[in-house]
């Protein structure tokens, strides 16, 4: 139902765009990978290079977290450890590609929360990602940040929801687009303290933050990097982190539990995942190495220029947060009947 808005987006928000095409490539991108090795083992594992597939492109969170990896997992396993792109349909090409990868350790996927999401919005899409994957070890919490426009005049996110609850229909919240963690997140928050705005998709979070920037819309759950900056300039004012515990880059800002909203936990993890059925004793190996590299001293520091923080886990709750990530996710997409456009 349409309404009509006293504080309308001057720019055009670009819808979210279908992600049927893009991902029906993956198919031959995964071929490539699909290589006829004989099975690994960890008693001769690795005798080659090992490529870390990220589905994004080069400087984004996921390329620079991996990269951060490489040298250390490479000098625990004995052989180089690359990063290889494969960017494309909100990371399912590199996706689908390391789903149809030989199981024998040599291909990765550095996967994100976003992978848990895309399932569920795109019925025919080349993966699943519980099924598809051996789970290796979680490598970064990437907490978002709830920020406003200062002319809101709000200086806690109580005080926004108050407004916001005063004003329905009234207040434009951004995302880089429909069904994207920030989509998804906004509205399991709206869902949970009343609150009725208004959906301003954009292509990009860069264009979805500069929308906040200009007042086009009022609030965004942006990433670390991007609004950091912005927020220390007094250009977007912060009120909450999306995780349990407040972030290294952001020490000021209460977590949404201290802002008085308990419970509330939305991650834009990064993890490692290899292909189903990769031996288990290599996917210990490949963890160990992991495990290893982001316990050196100089990885928090690294991690925090990305807004992340080292956050290893088991190969075995790997999976099961994995699992509960997707249903979780798929419940809000179903609960909202959110849609891909054709």
């Amino acid at each position: 139902m349409t309404r009509s808005n006293p504080m309308p987006v001057r720019r055009k928000p670009l819808a979210g765009a279908s992600l049927r095409t893009a991902i029906g490539v993956a198919m031959m991108a995964a071929s490539a990978l699909a290589l006829v090795v004989p099975s690994a083992s960890a008693a001769d594992f690795p005798t080659k290079p090992i490529a870390i597939v990220v589905g994004s492109g080069p400087g984004s969170a996921p390329d620079v977290i991996a990269r951060f990896l490489t040298e250390g997992m490479a000098a625990r396993l004995g052989q180089p450890v690359i990063v290889e792109n494969r960017a494309g349909a909100a990371g399912s090409i590199g996706a689908a590609a390391v789903a149809r990868a030989n199981p024998d350790g040599y291909s990765l996927l550095m996967m994100t929360a976003v992978h848990a999401i895309t399932p569920s919005l795109v019925p025919d899409a080349q993966f699943d990602a519980v099924k598809s994957f051996s789970a290796v070890g979680m490598v970064a919490e990437v907490p978002l940040i709830f920020v406003v426009t200062p002319k809101l005049g709000v200086k806690t996110l109580k005080d926004f929801v108050a407004l916001v609850k005063s004003r329905p229909g009234e207040i434009n919240y951004s995302t880089p687009g429909v069904g994207t963690l920030q989509h998804l997140a906004t509205l399991s928050l709206s869902k949970e303290t009343g609150m009725d705005m208004v959906h301003a998709p954009f292509k990009s979070g860069s264009d979805a933050i500069k929308s906040v920037l200009a007042n086009e819309t009022q609030m965004f759950f942006a990433g670390m990097p991007p609004a950091i900056p912005q927020v220390k300039q007094g250009a977007l004012t912060a009120l909450g982190v999306s995780v349990p515990k407040r972030s290294a880059a952001a020490p000021d800002v209460p977590t949404m539990t201290e802002a008085g909203f308990p419970g509330y936990d939305v991650d834009n993890w990064h993890a490692l995942v290899a292909p189903a059925g990769t031996p288990a004793d290599v996917v210990g190996k490949i963890g160990e190495a992991l495990k290893a590299t982001l316990a050196k001293e100089d990885m928090t520091a690294k991690f925090m220029t990305v807004g992340a923080a080292p956050n290893w886990s088991s190969p075995a709750d790997l999976g099961k947060f994995i699992a509960d990530e997707s249903k979780r996710w798929a419940k809000v997409i179903k609960d909202n009947n959110i849609k891909i456009a054709k």
